[in-house]
Protein backbone atom coordinates (compact mmCIF):
# COMPACT_ATOMS: atom_id res chain seq x y z
CA UNK A 1 0.00 0.00 0.00
CA UNK A 2 2.86 2.39 0.70
CA UNK A 3 5.10 1.56 -2.29
CA UNK A 4 3.84 4.44 -4.46
CA UNK A 5 4.18 7.05 -1.75
CA UNK A 6 7.63 5.74 -0.77
CA UNK A 7 8.73 6.04 -4.40
CA UNK A 8 7.41 9.58 -4.52
CA UNK A 9 9.11 10.51 -1.25
CA UNK A 10 12.43 9.06 -2.44
CA UNK A 11 12.16 11.19 -5.59
CA UNK A 12 12.50 14.31 -3.41
CA UNK A 13 15.93 13.28 -2.18
CA UNK A 14 17.67 10.43 -0.45
CA UNK A 15 16.04 9.30 2.78
CA UNK A 16 17.47 6.56 4.98
CA UNK A 17 15.13 3.61 5.67
CA UNK A 18 14.43 4.84 9.21
CA UNK A 19 13.51 8.28 7.84
CA UNK A 20 11.11 6.72 5.33
CA UNK A 21 9.58 4.72 8.18
CA UNK A 22 9.17 7.91 10.23
CA UNK A 23 7.22 9.45 7.37
CA UNK A 24 5.09 6.39 6.63
CA UNK A 25 4.25 5.98 10.33
CA UNK A 26 2.71 9.47 10.27
CA UNK A 27 0.48 8.86 7.25
CA UNK A 28 -3.20 8.15 7.70
CA UNK A 29 -5.37 6.39 5.14
CA UNK A 30 -8.62 7.93 3.92
CA UNK A 31 -11.19 6.38 1.61
CA UNK A 32 -13.50 8.64 -0.37
CA UNK A 33 -16.41 7.69 -2.58
CA UNK A 34 -16.96 9.37 -5.92
CA UNK A 35 -18.25 12.95 -5.44
CA UNK A 36 -17.17 13.13 -1.77
CA UNK A 37 -15.16 16.19 -0.81
CA UNK A 38 -11.57 16.08 0.36
CA UNK A 39 -11.64 19.84 0.97
CA UNK A 40 -14.85 21.87 1.11
CA UNK A 41 -15.25 25.59 0.63
CA UNK A 42 -14.83 27.26 4.03
CA UNK A 43 -12.65 24.47 5.44
CA UNK A 44 -9.03 25.20 6.37
CA UNK A 45 -6.58 22.83 4.68
CA UNK A 46 -3.99 21.52 7.14
CA UNK A 47 -2.92 18.38 5.29
CA UNK A 48 -0.81 17.14 2.38
CA UNK A 49 -2.52 14.34 0.45
CA UNK A 50 -1.01 11.63 -1.75
CA UNK A 51 -3.39 9.89 -4.15
CA UNK A 52 -2.80 6.20 -3.73
CA UNK A 53 -5.78 5.31 -5.93
CA UNK A 54 -8.38 7.41 -7.74
CA UNK A 55 -8.58 10.97 -9.03
CA UNK A 56 -9.63 14.42 -7.84
CA UNK A 57 -10.88 17.66 -9.31
CA UNK A 58 -9.91 21.02 -7.79
CA UNK A 59 -12.46 23.65 -8.73
CA UNK A 60 -14.13 26.92 -7.81
CA UNK A 61 -17.69 28.10 -8.24
CA UNK A 62 -17.83 31.39 -10.11
CA UNK A 63 -20.22 34.26 -9.39
CA UNK A 64 -22.52 33.05 -12.20
CA UNK A 65 -22.80 29.64 -10.50
CA UNK A 66 -20.65 27.80 -13.04
CA UNK A 67 -17.80 25.60 -11.89
CA UNK A 68 -14.29 26.29 -13.20
CA UNK A 69 -11.78 23.46 -12.95
CA UNK A 70 -8.47 24.71 -11.54
CA UNK A 71 -6.56 21.45 -11.57
CA UNK A 72 -6.97 17.71 -12.05
CA UNK A 73 -5.07 15.13 -10.01
CA UNK A 74 -4.55 11.42 -10.60
CA UNK A 75 -2.98 8.45 -8.85
CA UNK A 76 0.57 9.25 -7.73
CA UNK A 77 -0.04 13.00 -7.39
CA UNK A 78 0.28 15.10 -4.25
CA UNK A 79 -2.47 17.63 -3.64
CA UNK A 80 -3.71 20.23 -1.22
CA UNK A 81 -5.71 23.44 -1.30
CA UNK A 82 -2.59 25.60 -1.54
CA UNK A 83 -3.93 29.06 -0.69
CA UNK A 84 -5.82 27.79 2.36
CA UNK A 85 -2.84 25.68 3.44
CA UNK A 86 -0.38 28.57 3.23
CA UNK A 87 -2.60 31.29 4.74
CA UNK A 88 -4.48 29.05 7.19
CA UNK A 89 -7.63 30.74 5.96
CA UNK A 90 -10.84 28.98 4.88
CA UNK A 91 -10.67 27.52 1.39
CA UNK A 92 -12.47 29.35 -1.40
CA UNK A 93 -12.13 26.30 -3.66
CA UNK A 94 -13.13 22.66 -3.47
CA UNK A 95 -11.30 19.37 -3.98
CA UNK A 96 -13.68 16.54 -4.85
CA UNK A 97 -13.16 12.85 -5.65
CA UNK A 98 -13.97 12.14 -9.29
CA UNK A 99 -13.90 8.38 -8.61
CA UNK A 100 -13.76 6.11 -5.58
CA UNK A 101 -10.38 7.04 -4.16
CA UNK A 102 -7.81 6.33 -1.49
CA UNK A 103 -5.44 8.98 -0.19
CA UNK A 104 -2.62 9.01 2.31
CA UNK A 105 -2.72 12.11 4.49
CA UNK A 106 0.17 13.86 6.24
CA UNK A 107 -1.02 16.49 8.71
CA UNK A 108 1.04 19.68 8.85
CA UNK A 109 1.67 19.08 12.58
CA UNK A 110 3.15 15.68 11.74
CA UNK A 111 5.31 17.36 9.09
CA UNK A 112 6.61 19.82 11.71
CA UNK A 113 7.46 16.89 14.01
CA UNK A 114 9.49 15.35 11.20
CA UNK A 115 11.39 18.62 10.74
CA UNK A 116 12.35 18.53 14.42
CA UNK A 117 13.84 15.06 13.91
CA UNK A 118 16.12 15.98 11.01
CA UNK A 119 16.83 18.74 8.52
CA UNK A 120 16.65 16.03 5.84
CA UNK A 121 12.86 16.27 6.03
CA UNK A 122 12.97 19.79 4.59
CA UNK A 123 13.18 17.99 1.24
CA UNK A 124 9.52 17.10 1.74
CA UNK A 125 8.74 20.75 1.08
CA UNK A 126 8.83 19.75 -2.57
CA UNK A 127 5.34 18.36 -1.95
CA UNK A 128 4.18 21.98 -1.97
CA UNK A 129 5.78 22.53 -5.36
CA UNK A 130 4.21 19.39 -6.81
CA UNK A 131 0.80 20.13 -5.37
CA UNK A 132 0.62 23.57 -6.94
CA UNK A 133 2.16 22.66 -10.27
CA UNK A 134 -0.56 23.64 -12.62
CA UNK A 135 -0.19 23.50 -16.34
CA UNK A 136 -1.85 26.93 -16.28
CA UNK A 137 -3.93 26.10 -19.31
CA UNK A 138 -6.56 28.72 -18.51
CA UNK A 139 -4.28 31.74 -18.49
CA UNK A 140 -1.57 31.05 -21.04
CA UNK A 141 -1.49 32.27 -24.61
CA UNK A 142 -1.57 28.89 -26.31
CA UNK A 143 -4.27 28.22 -28.87
CA UNK A 144 -6.95 25.66 -27.93
CA UNK A 145 -5.23 23.11 -30.21
CA UNK A 146 -1.87 23.76 -28.54
CA UNK A 147 -3.40 23.38 -25.07
CA UNK A 148 -4.92 20.04 -25.99
CA UNK A 149 -1.69 18.86 -27.61
CA UNK A 150 0.24 19.87 -24.49
CA UNK A 151 -2.20 17.90 -22.33
CA UNK A 152 -1.85 14.84 -24.58
CA UNK A 153 1.93 14.93 -24.19
CA UNK A 154 2.17 15.88 -20.51
CA UNK A 155 -0.79 14.22 -18.77
CA UNK A 156 -2.80 12.12 -21.19
CA UNK A 157 -3.96 9.95 -18.24
CA UNK A 158 -6.41 12.73 -17.37
CA UNK A 159 -8.46 11.81 -20.42
CA UNK A 160 -9.08 8.36 -18.95
CA UNK A 161 -10.17 9.67 -15.55
CA UNK A 162 -12.31 12.74 -16.14
CA UNK A 163 -15.37 13.66 -18.20
CA UNK A 164 -14.66 15.92 -21.16
CA UNK A 165 -16.53 18.84 -19.54
CA UNK A 166 -13.92 18.88 -16.73
CA UNK A 167 -11.06 18.56 -19.20
CA UNK A 168 -12.47 21.44 -21.25
CA UNK A 169 -12.85 23.63 -18.17
CA UNK A 170 -9.29 22.77 -17.09
CA UNK A 171 -8.03 23.78 -20.54
CA UNK A 172 -10.04 27.00 -20.43
CA UNK A 173 -12.33 26.20 -23.35
CA UNK A 174 -15.89 25.09 -23.96
CA UNK A 175 -16.77 21.40 -24.30
CA UNK A 176 -17.81 22.09 -27.88
CA UNK A 177 -14.39 23.51 -28.75
CA UNK A 178 -12.70 20.50 -27.17
CA UNK A 179 -14.93 18.14 -29.14
CA UNK A 180 -14.03 19.90 -32.40
CA UNK A 181 -10.31 19.68 -31.60
CA UNK A 182 -10.53 16.00 -30.70
CA UNK A 183 -12.48 15.26 -33.89
CA UNK A 184 -9.96 17.19 -35.98
CA UNK A 185 -7.00 15.32 -34.42
CA UNK A 186 -8.61 11.88 -34.80
CA UNK A 187 -9.34 12.35 -38.51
Amino acid sequence: MFQQVIGSIQSFGHFAPEQVSAIVDRLSLLHLKKDEYLIKEGQVCRTFYFINRGCFRHYTTQDNGEEATLNLFIQGDWLLEYRSFMTRQPAENVIQAAADSEVLALQVLEFHQLLKLSDAFFQLGRILELAIQNQDFQHNRLSPEQKYDRLLHSKSELLQCFPLKYIASYLGMTPETLSRIRKKISS
